[in-house]
């Protein structure tokens, strides 16, 4: 049976039902890291649709996602185990997804066979990428306690770090005048501060759901720790900035789509901080608080002067603790130690 890819377009319209956030920032990236950035973001959805699905068999689950990844570490090329694995993910989501993310994992193939279209250095970065989070999904499925910030470290790594890895070297491959050791050393600190804003952000309705990214506290410990947890993501955050400033001011669609990120979660991160207890999880920004933030990095995304300007105004209030960025990506990154990838 041949496999047809999806197209450039429809790969848009997938990711613009899946991801409200990605689909306005991906499109500011030069072609074509945003096709290679969109279909990324997807493989990682169609895995994460799978971990997430609230009807299939947790065991069901950690086979595939492991089978996933063990097809994605091999480069994506057995076309027989693809069909497997589709007809597989089609049964364990087709009663618990919601509508748009059950027709993505049904496009799975097609989206596929489109990264298989791209050059060999592209291909390696992602099936990298996601074999390493697809993996780290079915051992969070498995039962990872969370009890330390290292588990906290850990576990944003596998779902964020890993991203902010890819990330960096999409980047680099680009444009190869760019420092990859400092980016790559600043990639997994960039990811955990996207990550631990969106735990912060969402704590309540995990709870909902008997789930906890951060350590077990006493009541009376919650707003302690969770003035604690902003303040060291509010330390990444200055991290992602500084991966910023690392990319040449020239390449100005990368730098815009990294800063309205970093943007639109530090803005996030202060309501946070400001309603630390907040259970009607009212801390999600405006629409018009995203078109002014767009605004303003549409402005100062070429001048590394206005960008620090920029960032110091939006994280003024917020508290900060700074962590070593690197020690952080050697304890936590599997990237350089898998071995014998093709």
């Amino acid at each position: 049976m041949e496999l047809g890819q999806i197209d450039f377009f429809e790969q848009q319209k997938h990711l613009k039902k899946v991801s409200r956030t990605f689909a306005l920032t991906i499109p500011l990236l030069p072609s074509p890291l945003d096709d290679y950035i969109s279909n990324a973001y997807l493989l990682c959805r169609i895995a994460d649709t799978v971990e997430d699905d609230p009807l299939a068999s947790p065991e069901k689950k950690v086979q595939w996602l492991n089978e996933f990844s063990s097809f994605c570490r091999g480069g994506f090329s057995d076309e027989m185990e693809l069909l497997r694995l589709h007809k597989v993910a089609m049964e364990l989501v087709k009663a618990g997804a919601v509508e748009n993310e059950y027709l993505l994992v049904k496009d799975m193939p097609n989206v596929v066979m489109r990264t298989v279209s791209y050059n060999n250095s592209i291909k390696k970065i992602l099936s990298k990428g996601v074999s390493i989070l697809s993996s780290g999904m079915a051992d969070s499925i498995k039962g990872y306690s969370i009890s330390t910030l290292e588990d906290v470290d850990k576990y944003c790594y596998y779902v964020a770090g890993v991203i902010g890895e890819v990330l960096a070297l999409l980047f680099c491959e680009y444009n190869h005048s760019i420092d990859r050791k400092k980016l790559l050393s600043l990639s997994v600190s960039f990811g955990e501060g996207l990550q631990l804003t969106n735990i912060l952000k969402d704590r309540y309705q995990d709870q909902k759901r008997n789930v906890s990214f951060l350590p077990a506290v006493a009541v009376e410990k919650q707003q302690e720790q969770i003035e604690e947890y902003s303040a060291i993501c509010q330390g990444h955050l200055d991290d992602a900035l500084s991966f910023i400033l690392s990319i040449p001011k020239e390449e100005d669609g990368i730098r815009f789509f990294c800063l309205l990120n970093i943007a639109m979660a530090t803005a996030t991160l202060s309501k946070i901080q400001c309603s630390p207890l907040d259970t009607k999880c009212a801390v999600k920004i405006t629409r018009r608080k995203v078109k002014f933030l767009f605004f303003c990095c549409k402005i100062v995304k070429n001048s590394n002067f206005l960008v620090k300007v920029f960032f110091r105004l939006l994280s003024s209030r917020a508290k900060r603790i700074r962590r070593n960025y690197e020690e952080l990506r050697q304890r936590v990154s599997v990237w350089d130690k898998f071995d014998n990838f093709p």
